[in-house]
């Protein structure tokens, strides 16, 4: 009991912002488990919440905690389940997510959804550009209407990390904190549950009216019947548990293991197989990883996950060409004048599907990003003007000096980050792709998704589905 009070205490001092009722609980319920790597995830997930905590705060947190469950597994030892492969032990929070995906599933195709009706979330993701769309920008639901940004891939979306600041000594050594993670090119959503909030009630997008309008037309759906069998009868009333659970179940589907199958030739690379890129491919790696910089931001490096998802997730004004009205980017979202016109860097995963480029849509190729890259401020004339010239950066990107042959070599390297699964459902002309056998369920890796702000919304363990309390030992 001493140990869950210090736990406790440890939380409401570092972070008094993110602390409640259910957090705590979540957390001691954990260390009963004697999971000290897994309290931390949790914990993690409950501080990506609060972008402005200084890093130096989350690892003093991390530490405090660590050493504190390390003695409760001394005072009391415990047999602990994997992290990975814990199917066997679903939590209650996995249990009530069964048959959710296949429900996201449908929410995401339904065109009843949009006012007028006729647009669903897959009319500005479709599945042959790895869920990215081949328009500069996406048309909305009224004529006339479109969007500011290019709509991004969302194969390995459910992954990304939620904004937070990484501390990091610069230069002139002093501690800066960079942005990095976060939904949408801007950052503002924390995770995939927030992000799927807002494209249903966008003016440039589906266009409803309100969430009253969202839940009346789910209750309407034509799989309106398994739905709320799902849910239960006493939830299936209230508009706020219908929408938040519709919700729940897009970010499920959003993270089926067809979103994350790791299956492109770099992959197999990177695991061993030297005949899985030709010698181009190996030359443009080189590049990549060195006079090109371009792995400074697009990491080869793996994290939680089994291969890389290639990119940092950072910020930065690379000075693209401007598209239609000025977008204040990050800037906009933080306020901060040096942040305007910064951008979320994408993974490059399936990067060769799912042109145009940059935020705004405004490069068409791949050839024409590298030449972007290497000859930016060589060719000024070539490139037009750009909406935020004060904070382009012009130390990473615009002279690298690339020879020709470097930049071919890097255009072709961009075909072995393409997932074969994407390739197999092209050349077989199938709907979805279908991920590799051994590739995890999301039971299995839960823990590693850092979405955890569908716990903050008030509605959530009123009413869970099928009718009962949460009782999840991952939730309460």
């Amino acid at each position: 009991m001493a140990v869950l009070t210090s736990c406790i205490i440890t939380i409401s001092w570092i972070f008094p912002e993110i602390l409640h009722a259910e957090s705590v609980d979540n957390f001691c319920q954990l260390c009963n488990h004697g999971s000290d790597r897994l309290a931390i995830y949790s914990l993690t997930r409950y501080a990506a919440l609060v972008p402005s905590l200084h890093h130096s705060r989350c690892l003093l947190a991390f530490v405090v905690i660590h050493g504190v469950a390390c003695l409760a597994a001394e005072e009391k030892p415990i047999a602990r389940a994997p992290l990975l492969g814990y199917a066997e032990v679903m939590s209650a929070e996995s249990r009530s997510m069964q048959g959710a995906a296949a429900l996201g599933r449908r929410i995401f195709e339904d065109r009843s959804l949009s006012q007028p009706i006729g647009q669903s979330c897959q009319s500005c993701h479709d599945a042959q550009h790895a869920f990215a769309d081949p328009r500069a920008v996406s048309l909305g639901a009224v004529a006339g209407k479109e969007g500011a940004r290019n709509a991004p891939s969302l194969m390995y979306a459910a992954l990304i990390p939620s904004l937070m600041r990484d501390e990091k000594i610069d230069e002139q050594g002093a501690e800066v904190f960079i942005p990095e993670g976060g939904l949408f090119y801007d950052g503002r959503a924390n995770d995939i549950f927030q992000q799927v909030h807002s494209p249903f009630f966008s003016s440039n997008e589906m266009n409803l009216p309100n969430a009253a309008e969202l839940a009346k037309r789910l209750r309407h759906a034509a799989y309106a019947k398994e739905f709320q069998q799902w849910l239960g009868a006493a939830a299936w009333a209230d508009d706020a548990q219908v929408n938040h659970y519709a919700f729940r179940a897009l970010a499920e589907f959003l993270k089926e293991p067809l979103f994350r199958p790791f299956s492109a030739r770099i992959d197999r690379y990177l695991d061993g197989d030297d005949a899985a890129l030709n010698a181009a491919e190996k030359r443009g790696l080189e590049v990549f990883q060195h006079a090109g910089k371009c792995a400074q931001c697009h990491l080869l490096e793996s994290d939680a996950w089994p291969h890389p998802l290639l990119s940092d997730f950072g910020y930065d004004n690379l000075g693209v060409p401007s598209r239609g009205k000025a977008d204040l980017g990050l800037g906009g979202i933080t306020g901060r004048k040096e942040e305007v016109g910064l951008f979320r860097a994408p993974s490059l995963r399936n990067i060769e599907l799912t042109a145009p480029y940059m935020h705004n849509g405004s490069l068409a190729t791949l050839r024409e990003v590298i030449e972007f890259y290497n000859r930016r401020d060589l060719q000024p004339d070539r490139w037009g003007t750009t909406d935020y010239p004060a904070t382009v950066n012009h130390k990473d990107a615009g002279n690298l000096g690339l020879s020709e042959q470097q930049e071919n070599d890097l255009v072709a390297l961009m075909s072995a980050f393409t997932d074969e699964t994407l390739l197999v459902m092209k050349a077989q002309k199938l709907t979805l792709p279908k991920a590799p056998p051994n590739t995890p369920s999301t039971n299995q890796v839960r823990h590693l998704f850092t979405d955890a702000t569908h716990r903050l919304d008030p509605v959530y363990k009123a009413v869970g589905p099928e009718g009962g309390k949460h009782e999840s030992q991952d939730d309460r």
